[in-house]
């Protein structure tokens, strides 16, 4: 269990310092606008790429306990 705390815990953690040096270096930093521009598409993409994963993972697990969530694409059931 104190495994599992500390990896939490040092997740949490990396994710907060990973924000830091983030905008530190590269958003605040004396770095050319366009490296900027494409690290924050690059966000955004992979971003926009999780919620529709975990869209499709939790509409998944929710039609197996019998609620049913409009499809994204519209190819979804016709009841």
């Amino acid at each position: 269990m104190i495994a599992l705390v500390d990896f939490v815990t040092r997740l949490l953690g990396d994710v907060g310092r990973f924000i830091q040096i983030f905008t530190d270096n590269l958003l605040l930093g004396p770095v050319d606008p366009l490296t900027a521009v494409l690290a924050v598409a690059g966000q955004l993409i992979l971003g926009v790429a999780v919620v529709v994963l975990g869209y499709a993972a939790v509409g998944a697990l929710l039609n197996e306990l019998g609620v049913t969530l409009p499809s994204l694409g519209g190819r979804g059931r016709r009841d």
